[in-house]
């Protein structure tokens, strides 16, 4: 009697740890973690989304890693952003491998050109790749997130349009504040170490000045003239991102006697880090 009682046991709690036992969900990929935020607000609790590009990493000279590459074979679908030069390695493995469907986030988002010269010294017409630093885009980003889950999961269509009208609406006021904000504060300009918010200046008709050269030395030439541009447009803050050399930013901010602003492009919360520059920019 007594073997039956504890076999009986042993089977109950292997029958209870089996339970326990949850099958992983789904997995979703994206490059950035602002998709991630939006991405997770179209497809709620049913996908596990995880992100490529590691915290601190720099997306324009990022190389992904072998592993990483390979970790899209676990993945429905692969959103890429659309204009990082790491998308298309990966986009082109997922291609390969066949079991990943691939969804540009930036479809439909007119593309602003010419901000970025990497280096080169030459005109060119490069895309902006920060399409994501705008309220307006991400409605955009967020309905092509929600016609691709329709498509992945047909059964859930009307789920996925309901939680995009909601952010939908959520991000229509957040642009409301910020256009009346920034227009009753008459701001016009600003000064940026990297080009990051091109669409952000576009969406409230401001002037963004690009002061850094890839953290390269700035020359006694170049200094004088963003000094000259920035003091003509009455510019008083200088944004800069942390993963810049904070140096050669703090000696133009001195220069230039503007107010050095630390942003985070790349933050998960991206709608809140918009608001955050509306906020230094209206004078909160």
């Amino acid at each position: 009697m007594r073997h039956i009682f504890f076999a009986a046991i042993l089977a109950a709690l292997l029958a209870a740890c089996s339970g326990a036992e949850k099958p992983e969900r789904p997995v979703l990929a994206v490059s950035i973690e602002p998709q991630k935020k939006i991405l997770e607000a179209i497809a709620g609790p049913g996908f596990d989304v995880v992100v490529l590009l590691p915290p601190g990493s720099d997306p324009e000279s990022f190389e992904p890693t072998m592993s990483q590459r390979r970790s899209l074979s676990d993945a429905e679908a692969y959103f890429p952003v659309g204009y990082m030069p790491f998308e298309e390695k990966l986009a082109a493995d997922s291609r390969e491998q066949g079991g990943t469907r691939v969804v540009y986030s930036s479809e439909g988002i007119i593309p602003v050109t010419g901000t970025h010269s990497h280096g080169r010294g030459e005109a060119h017409t490069d895309v902006d790749p920060h399409v994501w630093t705008s309220l307006r885009n991400g409605k955009i980003i967020a309905a092509n997130f929600a016609e691709a889950l329709s498509s992945l999961r047909p059964d859930s269509a009307e789920v996925y349009r309901a939680r995009y009208q909601r952010l939908a609406a959520r991000l229509d006021s957040l642009d409301g504040e910020a256009s009346r904000r920034l227009g009753a504060a008459g701001a016009h300009a600003f000064a940026i170490w990297h080009p990051s918010l091109s669409y952000f200046a576009r969406d409230y008709g401001l002037h963004q000045i690009s002061v850094g050269q890839e953290s390269k030395e700035i020359s006694t030439g170049r200094l004088r003239h963003i000094v000259d541009e920035a003091r003509e447009d009455s510019v008083k803050i200088l944004f800069f991102q942390k993963e810049y050399d904070s140096r050669l930013a703090s000696t133009l901010n001195e220069s230039m006697g503007t107010r050095l602003v630390t942003i985070n492009p790349l933050d998960y919360d991206w709608d809140g880090q918009i608001m955050l520059i509306v906020d230094e920019l209206a004078g909160k």
